[in-house]
């Protein structure tokens, strides 16, 4: 099993999100695992360039220039790794109740058409239906019932999952912001990463 883990920890050691990461490195135990750190490595962002060559080629089905493809490359990169991953791990925390611009950009950069999804006719087909994707999370609020709404790193990210293709996929949330419910909240979530674990690698 090819193991993908995408982080995006800008508290670094302080991380409430780093220890759920953690948490999960010592369930994987023996399994190998990439990962890929959005600080060090951030995605790339479309240039005029780079999207007249994702258009070019994606779309219009025609070979790029040298110019064209060096802008790309990077996307194509990240493409390649993400595609070839059966498990995907995001560890991210939620930022103005959303995902991290970093890790929106992430997604822009590795949903290609042709490598994520494509289309037949008019039909949008998701091509990563063979992967199963992870979410884990961490925010200073609880967003339940009448608050749900406000989670839009769950939202969006779920969007674009059901876009790609994904069958499999979870959400691991905690909400770190309140100090009586801290060890609580960071408790429920590893036990749940202990279960995905069990269920998704054995």
């Amino acid at each position: 099993m090819k193991i993908l883990i995408v982080k995006y920890l800008p508290s670094s050691e302080k991380s409430n999100t780093l220890k759920l990461l953690n948490h999960l490195k010592e369930q994987l135990g023996n399994h190998a695992y990439t990962e890929l750190d959005l600080i060090q490595n951030p995605p790339m962002f479309h240039s005029e360039l780079s999207m007249d060559a994702y258009k070019t080629r994606n779309f219009g089905g025609e070979s790029l220039n040298s110019a064209q493809q060096h802008a790309i490359q990077p996307m194509d990169d990240m493409t390649q790794q993400f595609v070839e991953a059966d498990l995907i791990v995001l560890v991210t925390p939620m930022h103005n109740f959303s995902l991290p611009g970093i890790v929106k950009t992430y997604f822009d950069a590795v949903m290609q058409s042709g490598r994520a999804f494509k289309y037949e006719g008019e039909n949008q087909i998701g091509l990563m239906d063979k992967s199963k994707f992870l979410t884990i999370y961490t925010s200073m609020g609880s967003y339940k019932g009448g608050y749900g709404f406000m989670d839009n790193l769950r939202t969006i990210t779920k969007i674009e999952l059901d876009f790609m293709g994904f069958k499999e996929y979870e959400f691991i949330h905690a909400a770190t912001g309140n100090k009586t419910t801290y060890d609580f909240h960071i408790d429920k979530a590893k036990n749940k990463i202990t279960s995905i674990c069990e269920l998704w690698l054995n």
